[in-house]
């Protein structure tokens, strides 16, 4: 089920539309306030949870009961908005809407990423498929839809291997198989039900991101960071954080231009935000993850405003609209005095939260509520509250993540699961 709401706007001339599919709440991502005098008005459509905050700022907002899982309702509500109102662009930031936003462009003709980028971002599968195919170094890869499927990987490679969904994000249903036990147990607990599913080798390796914006075909904005702990630190109820790299550090380049490489060999759209995950090996080599043309989950996006100025959701918004009214920051040193880190719940009810009394702390995102219930951390790219860090040098960055994670995790904060 959907409902709408329209605030009316007295206005002298007709504006052009962008249909938003958000997926963030409205305090995050104003998308009203990014487009105001641009002669652009956007058209939200989102889920229960944010739909007040864009329903009392914007002139046309819908609310999908299951927006995240019913793409035949959202096909349908989009087809009747543009019976009504026309719109001319369309954008998204989230991974589970970038097919979605695709295939509503390509049946109202609407310019953007097409289908065909779309899938290849998107599908794991695809997207290794074809960078293979490009001399891109990865792990041993493979389609997986049955047990068989996984046994035979498991016979060709050797333990450990990983196995996860083609289209999911935030680590969620990634796997480790150390061992032929592990795979057993992982094959029961699935019913034998692994449709969809990719395998790949085990990367012994340091993980690596690389973020940025391409507008009009041209990277504007690039930066690679480094992970503090890694992806799967949220199944441990652990802290993840990210810290920029300094630019005289020869991995700096060797990111900048795998990554540079891979957007070269996927195929071509002209306006988008990306995120690439690279490993960097004892050996110095650079081993491609995955690539997806979205901005970074967690608190990526603040700390990449907080420390050059760029806000890249809202910088994408307006190229995807064709307003090019950015600047777009280049490196400098001061990126290296900031980090964010991302803190998952404990396991039982939040009684409160630490008072921060720092001026360190730039940006605090809290996504939970006082007095509700937990069960420790759900997938990498969500959390329970986010930091953006400012200090004297990134040692003193990374040693506030754990100060922080230390603090909120404290007993007292907490009325923790007996078994938790």
């Amino acid at each position: 089920m959907f409902f709408s709401q329209k605030i009316k706007v007295e206005t002298g001339m007709e504006e052009k539309r962008v249909l938003v599919l958000a997926k963030t709440e409205y305090m995050r991502t104003p998308y009203d306030k990014w487009l105001i005098d641009s002669g652009i008005s956007p058209i939200i459509v989102t889920s229960a949870r944010f739909y007040d905050g864009y329903a009392e700022n914007c002139e046309h907002c819908y609310c999908l009961s299951n927006y995240d899982s019913d793409d035949t309702e959202l096909y349908a509500l989009v087809d009747k908005i543009y019976q009504s109102i026309p719109f001319h662009y369309v954008f998204c930031r989230a991974e589970v809407d970038v097919i979605r936003s695709a295939e509503i462009r390509r049946k109202f003709n609407i310019p953007g990423q097409s289908t065909n980028s779309a899938i290849h971002y998107r599908d794991k599968l695809l997207m290794k498929e074809r960078l293979s195919r490009k001399n891109i170094n990865m792990a041993n890869f493979s389609e997986i839809n049955s047990a068989d499927d996984v046994i035979s990987f498991s016979e060709k490679n050797q333990y450990p291997f990983v196995i996860k969904p083609r289209l999911a994000s935030g680590s969620s249903g990634v796997r480790i198989i150390k061992d032929h036990k592990e795979l057993n147990d992982f094959i029961k607990s699935n019913d034998g039900n692994l449709k969809g599913m990719l395998a790949e080798g085990f990367i012994d390796g340091v993980m690596y991101h690389v973020d940025g914006l391409f507008v009009d075909g041209r990277i504007r904005f690039i930066q690679p960071f480094k992970y503090i702990n890694d992806c799967l630190s949220y199944r441990e109820d652990m802290f993840i954080g990210n810290v920029p790299l300094e630019k005289d550090d020869s991995t700096y380049h060797l990111l900048v231009e795998t990554t540079k490489q891979i957007i070269a060999n996927m195929p071509a759209t002209e306006n988008f935000a990306f995120h690439c995950e690279l490993w960097l090996t004892a050996e110095n080599e650079i081993i491609c993850c995955e690539i997806a043309s979205r901005t970074g989950g967690g608190m990526i996006s603040f700390l990449i405003e907080e420390m050059s100025g760029l806000n890249i959701d809202k910088a994408w918004l307006l190229a995807e609209c064709h307003i090019q009214t950015e600047d777009y920051p280049a490196y400098s040193d001061e990126f290296l005095r900031f980090g964010c880190v991302c803190i998952p719940p404990a396991r039982g009810k939040l009684l409160s939260l630490p008072v921060v009394d720092e001026k360190s702390v730039r940006k605090i995102h809290f996504t939970g509520l006082i007095g509700d219930s937990y069960q420790g951390g759900e997938k990498s790219g969500l959390y329970l509250i986010g930091y953006v860090i400012e200090a004297k040098d990134q040692s003193a960055v990374i040693a506030s993540f754990k100060n922080h994670f230390l603090q909120v995790h404290h007993s007292q904060y907490w009325e923790l699961n007996v078994h938790g």
